[in-house]
Formats: C-alpha cells, structure tokens, sequence
C-alpha cells in the first residue's frame, strides 16, 4: 500500500461519511455492531474511521461498555467526533499495528473494512491480539474481490476508461485485494489467534460467535 492510500485529509472525511457511508459502510456497520448487542465490556475498535460501526455500537452495547474508537487518520477521528456523541466513547489517533494500550486491556476488538490497509497484516493481528484479556473477540470483515462486488467494479472500470494508458489500480490493489481466505487464516494464526471462524454472506445473516479461550477471531468476505 502506498502513502497516496492513507491520506485522507482535506474534504475527504466528510465526503467519505456522506456519499460513500451510506451506500458502502453502513449496513454492514449495523450488522457488525449487532455481534455486541449487550456487550458491557471494554471495547476497542481500530480503523475506525468516520465513525460509521461507533455510532452503530453506541446504540446496541450495554449501559456498562465503554468504546474507544481509534483510527490512524486525524482529520477521520475528528469528523467521527463531530457526528457521533455518546458519553462511553473516547476517540484516540492510534495506528493498528502499534496500539498504545498495555496487554489484555480490552474484552473485544472490532474492525470494518480496515484491515486491507495494514502495511503488515500480522502485526495488525498480533496487536489487536495482544490488547485482548484471555478469551476475547477479534472481530473484523474485509470485502471480497472486485469481480464480486459490481458497483465498485463498475467504478473502477468507468474511472479506468478514462486513463486508459495508466489506469487507477487502487480499488484492486487495496479495498478488494484482501480477501483470500487461507491467507487471512494463515495471518491471523502466525499472530497467535485460537479459534478462527470466517463466513461469506448477505450482512442480514446471523453471525457466529467464537466460544472459549485464548482469543479468537472471526472475519466475514462482503
């Protein structure tokens, strides 16, 4: 992944949460939060963004969570703050892959769409792993390919039309170009991940839960 993939600055926050939330990020926010519906743990979410699963799990988490939002973009954080007030989230600018949290500090860790932009994947993993008490949940999806998701596709290839001797890889490269199963597996047991549990489906199915010790993790292809 380039620099060029991490720079979310400028207008781009809030032209992110307001045309593409919606349509790309929202319905499967609610369908990740809906996994800690009652949850009244410490809750760590990384890449997070806008804001878009912070607002979601704000209104399922029990009286008693706490929810700190982290994302390694700024100017992100700071758009989230401004949409998203509720008294048990604390925003923090933390990268993924070298949180400032001591071990075992959190019940869950939760990610939408974000572990695609993890310079290193296993150490993503390992970290989100290492802030995690014996027998909590990683939880994260990642999109399928490009081929299977039409509307991005049909992005990329109208964008790609018009530059045709230098055609924008970034879609492919990045957002759809994290999806292979035995890798992800293989990633998440290097970083030491126990029971591992995956799924492909349409974001009203129920999900399934990871049951007993050390940390597991579950992740879901859209």
């Amino acid at each position: 992944m380039s620099d060029a993939d991490r720079a979310f600055v400028g207008s781009i926050p809030e032209l992110y949460d307001r045309y593409m939330g919606p349509m790309l990020f929202e319905p499967f926010a609610r369908e990740l939060a809906g996994r800690f519906k009652g949850f009244d743990g410490a809750l760590l979410e990384t890449a997070a963004g806008t804001g878009r699963v912070t607002r979601a799990l704000a209104d399922v988490v029990g009286p008693q969570a706490t929810i700190t939002a982290t994302d390694l973009n700024e100017p992100m954080l700071a758009r989230a703050a401004e949409i998203v007030r509720a008294p048990n989230i604390t925003w923090r600018q933390a990268d993924a892959q070298a949180l400032p949290f001591d071990q075992d500090s959190f019940e869950a860790v939760v990610c939408q769409f974000g572990v695609m932009f993890f310079p290193d994947k296993v150490a993503g993993f390992a970290e989100a792993r290492r802030v995690l008490k014996p027998g909590g949940r990683f939880v994260f999806n990642v999109w399928d390919s490009l081929e299977a998701n039409d509307i991005s596709r049909l992005v990329q290839e109208s964008i790609a039309a018009l530059f045709p001797a230098d055609p924008p890889s970034f879609f492919a490269r990045t957002p759809f170009g994290y999806h292979d199963g035995e890798r992800i597996r293989g990633a998440l047991e290097t970083a030491g991940f126990g029971t591992i549990r995956s799924s492909a489906s349409p974001c009203q199915r129920r999900p399934r839960r990871p049951r007993t010790p050390p940390p597991a993790c579950a992740w879901e292809r859209r």
